[in-house]
């Protein structure tokens, strides 16, 4: 349609699709905030206790922006959680690029996990809402799953570069570190200490790290961690 001409037979509702398959930068920055806001509410109160008014008031949008982009309460769940797990993507993307040997590149993963699971609101709140009812009978396997997937594929590598002692089998201790992890995040989560996970994460590499990698890759961490 042009800009003087009359509309074409239909032309508002194609418009209107459009819209909704490429948001405007406005539509982008409204949906972000609601997202953002629920996930901060999901992360505090969970999925049940958590009210949409508060997740609008946080946001300054309004109801009608809100179900223009979310149909339902679980819809807004699962869009926090999707954009977790795209983050999720990008950070792998992001520690390969770094050409970093597949045992460090776990550390650096881990880190960067234990950072989102801190101070980002979207992991904090898709972390939550994973282990929720009645959205973790669905979301809670495949994302521990993946996790565990990333994991044994960097300690598959590192077995294959010689960097794990001789025995170490790599699927096992795949499943340990992501146990860690999950587990001193609910650990800090109910003590009321979340800032306290990256000290406690670090400590268990401490205690594991000596027990599976061998000797040469110990000591040259060691060098790097002591500059």
């Amino acid at each position: 349609m042009s800009s003087t001409g009359h509309p074409r037979p239909g032309a508002g509702d194609s418009d209107a699709r459009s819209r909704r398959v490429k948001p405007q930068p406005r539509a982008r920055a409204t949906r972000l905030a609601i997202l953002t806001a629920a996930a901060e509410h999901f992360a505090r109160n969970g999925y049940h206790a958590t009210s949409l008014d508060g997740v609008l008031a946080d946001s300054g949008g309004t109801k009608g922006a809100l179900y223009f982009h979310f149909a339902s309460k679980d819809a807004l769940a699962r869009a926090v959680i999707a954009v977790m797990a795209r983050g999720w993507g990008d950070l792998r993307e992001h520690v390969s690029a770094r050409g970093l040997d597949p045992l460090s590149a776990l550390l650096a993963m881990a880190d960067e996990v234990v950072a989102r699971l801190v101070d980002n609101p979207i992991a904090r709140g898709g972390i939550r809402l994973v282990n929720d009812r009645p959205l973790s009978a669905q979301d809670t396997p495949w994302h521990y799953g993946f996790a565990e997937r990333d994991v044994l594929a960097l300690l598959t590598q590192a077995a294959q570069a010689g960097l794990l002692q001789t025995g170490i089998e790599p699927a096992l201790l795949a499943r340990q570190v992501v146990a860690v992890v999950a587990g001193h995040r609910q650990v800090c989560e109910s003590m009321g200490g979340r800032h306290d996970l990256g000290q406690r994460v670090e400590e268990a590499w401490d205690l594991l790290l000596p027990a599976v990698a061998t000797e040469a890759w110990l000591a040259a961490w060691r060098a790097t961690r002591s500059r």
